[in-house]
């Protein structure tokens, strides 16, 4: 049984996030089969940071960007004509001549990108940096890898024993 946030959890974890991020984070922690405390600080932490605590759903100025219409989207920050083309394939969603269904569909897109990638390989070592890298790798500044880390070991520790969270 995949591990299930509370609002609580999730304000611990990430206190600038909103409370109704809760319940597309669980649809996407039982999507991705998220059952340990790691899968689920992994998964967490990434989109945590890369979607600014769960407030951004689209890129800034991303319809400026060089891969428009193809800029980057959902918690995943789903970017290119080919995770596009492939993610709607795999939905059943046009999401080549209709990219902008990302944003509606974010749990579902969110959770496909990460199974489809394997992500878990990286979450149940422990592998911040292979992670990060896998789901973008202009991510892997010093900086922004820093804080992918911090907060993944905060996920962790919230998720692995602090039960007095779940209130």
């Amino acid at each position: 049984m995949a591990i299930t946030l509370t609002t609580a959890q999730l304000r611990a974890i990430c206190p600038g996030a909103p409370a109704g991020a809760v319940e597309a984070l669980n649809v996407i922690l039982t999507r991705t089969q998220s059952v340990t405390d790691l899968r689920a600080a992994m998964l967490v932490a990434q989109l945590a940071v890369g979607s600014d605590s769960f407030t951004r759903l689209e890129e800034e100025d991303g319809s400026r960007r060089a891969l428009t219409p193809y800029f980057a989207r959902g918690w995943i920050q789903l970017t290119g004509s080919r995770n596009y083309r492939a993610a709607g394939a795999a939905l059943a969603l046009d999401l080549v001549r209709h990219p902008e269904l990302v944003v509606p569909h974010n749990a579902e897109v969110t959770a496909w990108f990460w199974s489809a990638h394997r992500l878990h390989a990286f979450s149940d070592s422990g592998d911040v940096h292979g992670c990060t890298r896998a789901i973008d790798w202009t991510a892997t500044r010093p900086r922004q890898l820093a804080l992918r880390r911090v907060v993944y070991e905060q996920a962790r520790w919230v998720l692995a024993g602090s039960r007095h969270f779940a209130a």
